[in-house]
């Protein structure tokens, strides 16, 4: 089965390219042009992390953030099992480790869990996780 979905972040997106617009008004208002930087650095925070893509095809998963960078790919059959939970929100967005496994989100607190041969777990945030698991099951399954 393949899928494909991008998942973006209000969270993510708003305040900072709230933040660079005020530091360009300030900078161009007051000539503190080393402001500039703050805002090309605020303004590519945003591209790179706000969206999520997550990709499953014949052979493999693969989610990254951004236009491609923090790539990360899985062949399908490393995957034991899919399973659908529920992250605590104080486990917060971005990549991070949480208790057991290592979470990769932009927004939101479902999420699916892989559960890998090596043993190793992976969550992956994302606003359709039915949609995903569905499509790891026969992977998840050995098929």
């Amino acid at each position: 089965m393949s899928y494909r979905h991008t998942q973006r972040s209000l969270w993510i997106m708003v305040p900072c390219l709230a933040v660079a617009a005020l530091y360009a008004v300030i900078a161009w208002r007051s000539g503190q042009w080393g402001l500039v930087i703050a805002v090309v650095v605020l303004i590519a925070v945003a591209l790179a992390f706000s969206p999520l893509t997550v990709e499953v095809n014949e052979s493999e998963l693969r989610w990254y953030f951004g236009p491609g960078f923090w790539s990360y790919r899985l062949p399908l059959p490393e995957i034991e099992t899919a399973a659908l939970v529920r992250n605590r929100w104080w486990y917060g967005w971005g990549i991070r480790r949480g208790p057991g496994f290592r979470l990769d989100n932009v927004s939101g607190l479902d999420a699916v869990e892989l559960r890998l041969k090596s043993g190793e777990v992976r969550r992956i945030g994302i606003d359709d996780p039915l949609a995903l698991a569905a499509a790891l099951k026969p992977a998840a399954h050995g098929g």
